[in-house]
């Protein structure tokens, strides 16, 4: 896989898979048609969000028989920040940060035991490294100072910042995907753009990711919203490529027809000069 100036073309997935447990509607169903699309797709790499326990995440490991390499980090229930990477090439040096919290921030229970943060490896045959991230969910994706989880979502959006500088320093390629929870255009946003000098990948898209009606949920944000990305910073990453994925309901079991998450997901497909 040689040549110094060699290209080559790398298929990402981002995809937020609605797996709170025990409320979460169809979910081993959803998670088989999942993982059956996937599985006969040409992606490289999928960033998987949402994977809060151990029992779903092995339905995705028997059914992507065709990713040979998953990383994601150990928690009491499943992987820590419901996180995991499947990929068909392999990955390398895996590290999850965990998003503090700020003084007297609101901390909802939910996100107290999934341990929100940031999950990255290097893949190694590109010369790069991946990241997925989920922020913590609330109903407003444009949240004001009045909104009592404002601090702590701004937290993680600036430490979800400082991580991609660390890893992008020094002229590193560093991409960042996953649901952060905060709308295009908003002052969080905004502050991401600011501080990381990232390109969002799809940023001439207002598509929105998350959509309140695709599936009965007793956690409904109050407008549809695009929350979810793929942030680049590199030197030597040309775009080929974008499409929303599982945009449509499909077939999941005795012939039944659902949406397959309240998200919907994004993909790319990137030229990567060695």
């Amino acid at each position: 896989m040689g040549d110094k100036n060699q290209q080559k073309n790398l298929s990402i997935l981002t995809f937020n898979t609605l797996g709170t447990p025990l409320f979460a509607p169809n979910i081993k169903n959803r998670y088989k048609a999942i993982g059956r699309i996937i599985n006969e797709s040409d992606y490289d790499i999928v960033c998987l969000q949402e994977l809060f326990m151990y029992y779903h995440l092995s339905i995705f490991q028997k059914a992507l028989t065709s990713f040979a390499y998953i990383s994601y980090q150990k928690n009491p229930l499943g992987p820590k920040g419901g996180l995991a990477i499947f990929s068909k090439l392999p990955l390398t040096n895996t590290e999850f940060t965990t998003y503090s919290i700020p003084k007297k921030a609101r901390f909802p229970f939910h996100t107290k035991l999934a341990q929100n943060g940031v999950l990255s490896s290097t893949i190694e045959s590109f010369p790069l490294r991946i990241c997925t991230t989920h922020l913590t969910s609330d109903i407003e994706h444009n949240l004001t100072p009045k909104n009592i989880y404002y601090s702590l979502i701004q937290g993680q959006s600036i430490e979800a910042a400082n991580i991609f500088n660390n890893y992008a320093k020094d002229g590193q390629s560093t991409i960042m995907t996953g649901d952060f929870n905060i709308a295009k255009h908003s002052s969080f946003y905004v502050e991401f753009l600011r501080k990381t000098n990232a390109i969002d990948v799809f940023a001439k898209d207002e598509t929105a990711t998350y959509y309140k009606e695709r599936l009965g949920f007793y956690f409904k944000a109050v407008a549809s919203s695009r929350i979810d990305y793929i942030f680049c910073k590199a030197k030597n990453i040309k775009l080929l490529a974008t499409d929303h994925v599982f945009v449509e309901e499909e077939v999941i079991g005795d012939g039944k027809k659902s949406y397959l998450s309240d998200h919907i997901g994004l993909h790319c497909t990137l030229s990567v000069n060695e």
